[in-house]
C-alpha cells in the first residue's frame, strides 16, 4: 500500500490525471468519484471537528510523544469543546502536564459516576474494553486474544520504586470479572487466556472467591476451548454497525485468507468477484456489498477454516508478593490454568523468601514461571547477577522454566529523569547499563533456563561478570566472532588507571581519545574491523 499512499498523496496536492489512473488500477474504476471527493475535502481544509477528545497518557519517557499529541489534538476541536487528559502520566506529572499544554488533566482512575459528565453515572472503568478498536489497524497487537481484566485495584505495599501507591491509592479487595467477560463473549467472542493486571492479588482477604470465579469463567486447571468463528463476529458486527470501519478492514484480511488457501483454478473467480465489487481494499469496500456477498464468502471460509481446540492461560500480569505466598494459597492458585505465574525478585536480601515460593509453585506443578528483577535502584551489579544465577541453579535443581526480565530502574517523579530513560543508579554507570542492554539484546530482554547460555552471556563467576561490564560493546555483542580481539583487550585492560576507567564509564569514545588512550580503540571498533 506505500505505492498507492504516495499516488494518493499526489492526486490530492495536484489533482492530476497522472495518479490518478495508477489508483483507479489499484482499487477499481469505482473509485473515481469517491477519490474525487477526498481531494474536494482535502482543498476546502474539510476535517472533522470534535466535542470531546479523549487522550491517554502512558510512560513519561514517551514525553514529547505526549505533548505533541495533546497540543496537536486543539487542532480539531469544536470551539465549545474540550479535551480530557488522563492516564498514568498525567496522573503521576499532571502539574508538568499542564504547564505544557494549558490542559489540567484528569488525576487517578475513572472509577466514579460523573467522571467525565456530571450527569452522567457511567463508572468507566467497570466497562467492558471495545475490542473492535484492534482490527482498525495492521499491527497485531500480541495479547490480542486475551480478556483483560482486575480482580482488585490497589497495593497494600508502598515501595520506594513503584507508582502504584500514587496510581491506584485505594486498595479494593475483590473486583468481579464474570460480568465484563459475558459481554465480550457475546460482542466479540470469547479469547484464549485471561491477562489479570492486579498489583498484589494475594493481598485480598477474598483471594479464595477471586480463583473460584476466575474458574467458572472456564480458566480452572488444564483448561481448553473452541475459539469463536472470527468470521460470524465480524458479519455480526457489521449488521449491527458497530464500528464498519474496523469489521470493514477485518473482512478483507480474511477474504485475503481465503484467496491466499484455495486452488489456483477457483482463485481468479474469487478475486475477481471481490474486485467487481469493489472489496480488494479499504478504500472502496462497503459495507451492504459485504453483507449481500455472506452468503457466498461464508461458504468459502468455512469450507477452508476449522476451529480447534486451543489451551487456555491465565496471568497476573503484575507479579505475585513472594512474602505473601503460603502453602494454602499457592494450591488455590495451582487450581487454575496459570501460565506463566510471576514474582518479582526485586531485592537480594529477599532470597530465601523468593526461594521458598519457587519451591511451593513447583510442589503445586506450576512449573512454567517469569521472573522480574529490578536493577539500577539501589542494588549493585554484584546482586543483580546473583539473582539471576539463583534462578538459573532453580531451574535446574527443580525441572522448571524461570524466564527473567531484568528491568531498569528509572525515577518517575524526578523533573530531571523523567522525559527519559538516562537515569544512573548509586553503584551503575552508564556503560553497565549499556553492557546489560546488549547482553539482553539477543534474547529479546528475558534470561532462560539454560546454565550454559547464562555463564557465556553474564559470566562463571562475579569476576568475569565484572569484565564483561567493562568489555566493549561490540565484543560483547558478537562474542565468539570477537574472541581473539577480546583477548588482547582484556591483556590491556587489567593495567588501565583509575582516569581511563572513568572515561569508559561515561560510555562515550571519539577518535581523539583513541588516539591519547590507546585501549580505547577497541570501543569504537565494528564488527567488520
Amino acid at each position: 500500500m506505500g505505492v498507492a499512499f504516495q499516488l494518493f498523496s499526489d492526486f490530492l496536492r495536484t489533482g492530476k490525471r497522472i495518479f490518478l489512473n495508477p489508483l483507479l488500477e489499484i482499487f477499481g474504476i469505482d473509485s473515481e468519484k469517491k477519490i474525487r471527493e477526498y481531494r474536494s475535502r482535502f482543498q476546502r481544509g474539510d476535517i472533522p471537528f470534535f466535542d470531546l477528545i479523549a487522550i491517554t497518557t502512558l510512560f513519561t519517557f514517551y514525553w514529547k510523544q505526549t505533548i505533541e499529541t495533546i497540543n496537536g489534538a486543539k487542532k480539531f476541536l469544536n470551539p465549545d469543546g474540550r479535551i480530557l487528559v488522563g492516564g498514568v502520566a498525567a496522573t503521576l506529572v499532571p502539574d508538568h502536564i499542564f504547564e505544557e499544554t494549558g490542559i489540567h488533566p484528569h488525576i487517578g482512575l475513572l472509577d466514579k459516576p460523573g467522571d467525565i459528565d456530571s450527569d452522567d453515572a457511567t463508572i468507566i472503568d467497570e466497562l467492558p474494553l471495545d475490542y473492535s478498536i484492534l482490527e482498525e489497524i495492521d499491527y497485531e497487537y500480541p495479547a490480542h486474544d486475551a480478556y483483560f481484566a482486575y480482580t482488585t485495584r490497589g497495593c497494600i505495599r508502598h515501595c520506594e520504586f513503584c507508582a502504584v501507591k500514587t496510581l491506584e491509592p485505594e486498595f479494593k479487595n475483590r473486583v468481579s470479572i464474570k460480568p465484563n467477560i459475558d459481554t465480550i463473549n457475546q460482542y466479540f467472542g470469547a479469547k484464549t487466556d485471561l491477562l489479570l493486571l492486579d498489583n498484589n492479588v494475594l493481598a485480598s482477604p477474598d483471594f479464595n472467591k477471586i480463583i473460584d470465579e476466575i474458574k467458572s469463567c472456564g480458566f480452572e486447571r488444564g483448561s481448553s476451548y473452541i475459539p469463536p468463528d472470527e468470521y460470524d463476529i465480524a458479519i455480526q458486527n457489521l449488521k449491527r454497525n458497530w464500528n464498519c470501519r474496523a469489521y470493514i478492514r477485518k473482512i478483507l484480511k480474511l477474504y485475503d485468507k481465503i484467496e491466499h488457501r484455495i486452488g489456483k483454478s477457483t482463485r481468479e473467480s474469487f478475486h475477481e468477484l471481490r474486485k467487481s465489487n469493489g472489496l480488494l481494499n479499504v478504500e472502496t469496500a462497503d459495507r451492504d456489498k459485504i453483507l449481500n456477498l455472506d452468503p457466498i464468502m461464508r461458504s468459502w471460509w468455512n469450507r477452508y477454516f476449522k476451529r480447534i481446540p486451543r489451551q487456555r492461560h491465565v496471568d497476573f500480569n503484575q507479579g505475585i508478593d513472594a512474602r505473601l505466598i503460603t502453602p494454602e494459597n499457592m494450591k488455590k492458585l495451582s487450581e487454575i490454568a496459570i501460565n506463566p505465574l510471576r514474582i518479582a525478585f526485586d531485592h537480594l536480601e529477599q532470597k530465601e523468601i523468593y526461594i521458598r515460593a519457587i519451591r511451593l509453585a513447583a510442589e503445586n506443578g506450576i512449573n512454567n514461571l517469569s521472573n522480574y528483577i529490578l536493577y539500577n535502584f539501589k542494588d549493585t551489579p554484584e546482586d543483580f547477577y546473583e539473582r539471576i544465577r539463583i534462578n538459573v541453579e532453580l531451574c535446574a535443581e527443580l525441572d522448571v522454566q524461570i524466564y527473567s526480565f531484568p528491568m531498569k530502574y528509572q525515577p518517575i517523579f524526578d523533573p530531571k529523569y523523567f522525559r527519559s530513560r538516562d537515569f544512573i543508579g548509586k553503584h551503575w554507570n552508564k556503560k553497565f547499563i549499556r553492557a546489560i542492554q546488549c547482553i539482553l539484546n539477543s534474547t529479546s530482554g528475558k534470561i532462560g533456563r539454560s546454565m550454559e547460555f547464562f555463564e557465556i552471556a553474564f559470566g562463571k563467576n562475579l569476576d568475569e561478570f565484572r569484565k564483561i561490564l567493562w568489555m566493549p560493546e561490540e565484543f560483547i555483542i558478537n562474542r565468539m566472532k570477537s574472541r581473539d580481539l577480546a583477548i588482547e583487550w582484556e591483556s590491556e585492560f587489567e593495567s588501565v588507571t583509575p582516569e581511563i576507567k572513568k572515561i569508559i564509564s561515561e560510555n562515550r569514545f571519539t577518535d581523539d581519545l583513541s588516539k591519547e588512550f590507546p585501549i580505547l580503540r577497541f570501543y569504537t571498533m565494528q564488527l567488520d574491523d
